[in-house]
């Protein structure tokens, strides 16, 4: 019988720094343990947005996370700043295929307490640009649209 998947408590704590609007935290990484395929712990987090999330990828580790990308709605008179949450499953191709297979089945656990408005699922940092997730940010969006994103540096 396969081993239950665990989602480690400080995972949940890290999402609600991460989506609380009194701190700084913009990003959070969470992985695997090397004794454990099924129990998902908390790694990292930081302030530098969407750049210094990808410049924390390592090339053999499979990463869940999340960064913030703030949506800014300046319609001259009125400025909307609404945060979006981007959710991450990072898959390096020198991962080993079982170890890629076992996380799939993990994802929907992961979403349980990763609650973000679009889910990307990438095998290298180069794929996370800023123009692929403005894209499917507007497909996700209504009518409705901001104006533009900021993806670090986030403006009052």
């Amino acid at each position: 019988m396969a081993a239950k998947f665990v989602v480690d408590t400080p995972v949940n704590e890290a999402w609600h720094r991460l989506t609380d609007d009194t701190n700084n935290i913009s990003w959070i990484a969470c992985g695997y343990p090397e004794d454990s395929p099924n129990k998902l712990v908390f790694k990292r987090e930081g302030s530098g947005g969407m750049p210094e999330f990808i410049s924390t990828l390592p090339a053999d580790e499979i990463v869940w996370g999340a960064f913030k990308v703030v949506g800014v709605d300046d319609r001259g008179n009125l400025v909307s700043r609404r945060p979006k949450y981007i959710f991450v499953k990072y898959l390096p191709p020198a991962v080993p295929t079982m170890k890629r297979a076992r996380a799939g089945g993990h994802k929907g656990a992961i979403k349980q307490i990763i609650d973000a408005h679009i889910d990307i699922e990438v095998e290298s940092p180069s794929d996370l640009t800023e123009e692929a997730i403005i894209q499917k940010l507007r497909a996700a969006g209504g009518a409705h649209q901001p104006t533009s994103y900021e993806f670090s540096n986030y403006s009052s």
